[in-house]
């Protein structure tokens, strides 16, 4: 990722304290995972220890993904606020219409513990978007059409 767009995520959040995981979440949806030289870039821009970048990153369990994934990532939270509300059920529908074997892994999914959205349970994230069961649904079934 570009030294200079991720210099601009960080001028968006210039007022917001704590701005880190704000900016990490951009970087998510823009990229698709967190780059290590892009949290070396974030210590250095904003004078933090490269361990605090790393720890925020990894905190919520793959929140975050450090590596990059599949054409299409799904995640699926399993959280408490989540379980309560049927987030495995969930899983397993997603399970059932993606097949055993991922459409031909075009599509990464993903069991987490948070996604750090407790409001919205069930959550699930589909290529960096937040949304309901429902929508979540039509939108798998709209990019296994795009295939």
């Amino acid at each position: 990722m570009d030294t200079k767009k991720v210099d601009e995520m960080i001028a968006q959040y210039e007022s917001e304290k704590g701005a880190l995981i704000s900016i990490l979440h951009d970087i998510q949806r823009k990229e698709g995972y967190v780059p290590e030289e892009v949290m070396s870039h974030l210590s250095d821009k904003l004078q933090l220890p490269l361990s605090e970048v790393f720890r925020v990153a990894t905190y919520f369990e793959k929140s975050f993904s450090l590596v990059p994934q599949g054409k299409n990532t799904i995640k699926v939270c399993q959280g408490t606020s989540c379980y309560l509300k049927h987030a495995d059920q969930i899983l397993t529908e997603i399970k059932e219409d993606l097949g055993e074997d991922g459409e031909a892994a075009d599509f990464h999914l993903e069991e987490v513990r948070c996604l750090g959205c407790c409001n919205a349970a069930p959550a699930v994230e589909v290529n960096g978007e937040l949304l309901d069961r429902e929508s979540a649904k039509k939108t798998i079934i709209k990019l296994k059409g795009e295939k």
